[in-house]
Parts: C-alpha cells; sequence; structure tokens
C-alpha cells in the first residue's frame, strides 16, 4: 500500500534554493520506494517536502539510510517539525493527479 510523509522545515534566512538543491541532487539518481516527492514554497517562508512511498517499508529503510536528507540540511534549518519528520500517512490515495 502506497504511503505518505510530510517534513515540515523553517529555512535559515536565504537558505531556501540550498536546501532545495541539496534535497533534488540527493534524489539524482533515485531513491529506492520514493515513487514522487514535491517540495512546496509556502508564503510563511516554509517548506514542506511531501514523499509518496511504495510502501512503509521503503520509508523506514530511507530513513535510516544514506539518502535520508534531513541530515543533509540541518544545519539550513532554523527549525525541522520533528513530529512530522517520523509521521508517515498511509492508506489509500483519493485524488491525484501528475504533470507530465
Amino acid at each position: 500500500m502506497k504511503m505518505m510523509s510530510v517534513i515540515a522545515i523553517t529555512p535559515k534566512e536565504g537558505s531556501v534554493d540550498e536546501i532545495t538543491d541539496l534535497i533534488v541532487e540527493s534524489r539524482t539518481d533515485g531513491v529506492d520506494g520514493l515513487d514522487i516527492y514535491s517540495i512546496i514554497h509556502t508564503r510563511e517562508d516554509q517548506l514542506l517536502v511531501v514523499n509518496e512511498w511504495n510502501s512503509l517499508d521503503a520509508f523506514m529503510e530511507y530513513v535510516n539510510g544514506r539518502h535520508n536528507m534531513i541530515e543533509l540540511i540541518e544545519h539550513l534549518c532554523i527549525r525541522l517539525d520533528e513530529e512530522n519528520v517520523c509521521k508517515a500517512y498511509s492508506g489509500a490515495i483519493i485524488h491525484q493527479e501528475k504533470s507530465n
């Protein structure tokens, strides 16, 4: 069953682009089990990273593996919402659109 993970990030001033680049670069060669990810820059100057995983096992392997983006970006953040970092959502996807 597909699942989602959501990470809320409050970046240090001027580090939004650097954080985004680090995340994208770390995933250039793909991450096992990660189907889709989105980086959303909110009006409150936060970043939300929404990941769609093909299973809970794939998510746990990522969290414990070398691709874990938290370790890459934590020095550029004022705050990581650790509650969201550890929270994963599983269940049926009700609606999804993919752009080509």
